[in-house]
C-alpha cells in the first residue's frame, strides 16, 4: 500500500500540511526511546545501518521521488545540512541526515534521479526499491510523508516531525555554547582534518602503479 504524501492527504480530507501533527504522520516511535535500528541498501545495494552514525545528531528524513511535498522541502533539507553538519556541538561529532525513501519496488530509477536533480549529497540514502518491504517505514509507521525524527549521539529520540525552521531551533539548541570547549573542539576538528588529508595521500601513493 502506498503510504500517502501530505500533498495527497489534502486533497482527500481538505487539511493542510501543517495541520498534521507529529503522532498523526509518524506513531511507532515516542520522545526518549532508544531509535529502532534501520538496515537497508543504499543506491550501490550495499547495507546502510543508522547505528554507523552513532556519536552524531541524525535526522532521519523519510521521503519519496513521487511525493511532492518532499521534493519541494528537500532544498531547505539541503541548506540546513550544509549549515550544520560540521558545527560545534556540546555532545556530538555533527549532524548528519540518514534519509529514508518510500519508494516502491521498481522505483530505483525514479529514486535515484531524485537524489540527484534535489542535489541531497550526503552519502546516507536507503531504499526498499527491490523487495518493495520498508522495514523502517514499518517499525517507525510512517503514515504520511514527508517526515522525520531527529536522534542525539546516543542514539535517543529528541524530536519528530521537525520542519524548516522548528528543526534549525532544534539543532542550535544542542550546540556548544562554552568559549573554551569550542576551541577544544576546533582543534580537534583541525587535527582530524590534517590526518584524514594525510591517510588520502598515503592511499593515493599506493594505488599509484
Amino acid at each position: 500500500m502506498k503510504i500517502p504524501c501530505a500533498a495527497h492527504l489534502v486533497l482527500l480530507a481538505t487539511l493542510s500540511c501543517t495541520a498534521l501533527h507529529a503522532q498523526e504522520r509518524i506513531s511507532g516511535i515516542t520522545i526518549g526511546q532508544q531509535a529502532p535500528e534501520i538496515a537497508m541498501p543504499n543506491p550501490q545495494g550495499d547495507t546502510l545501518r543508522l547505528s554507523q552514525l552513532n556519536g552524531y545528531i541524525t535526522l532521519v528524513d523519510f521521503w519519496a521521488s513521487w511525493c511532492r511535498p518532499c521534493r519541494m522541502e528537500n532544498p531547505e533539507l539541503r541548506a540546513t545540512f550544509h549549515a550544520y553538519k560540521d558545527s560545534l556541538y556540546a555532545a556530538a561529532k555533527g549532524f548528519r541526515v540518514f534519509s529514508v525513501s518510500l519508494d516502491r519496488q521498481g522505483g530505483a530509477a525514479a529514486w535515484k534521479a531524485a537524489i540527484q536533480q534535489d542535489q541531497l549529497d550526503w552519502p546516507w540514502h536507503v531504499a526498499a526499491v527491490e523487495s518493495g518491504i520498508n522495514p523502517a517505514a514499518n517499525q517507525y509507521q510512517v503514515r504520511f510523508i514527508p517526515t522525520n525524527v531527529l536522534i542525539d549521539a546516543q542514539g535517543k529520540v529528541i524530536g519528530m516531525d521537525l520542519h524548516g525552521e522548528d528543526l534549525a531551533h532544534a539543532l542550535d539548541k544542542l550546540l556548544e555554547r562554552d568559549p573554551q570547549r569550542m576551541a577544544a573542539l576546533r582543534k580537534q576538528q583541525a587535527q582530524a582534518r590534517k590526518e584524514a588529508a594525510k591517510a588520502a595521500r598515503k592511499h593515493k601513493r599506493a594505488a599509484t602503479p
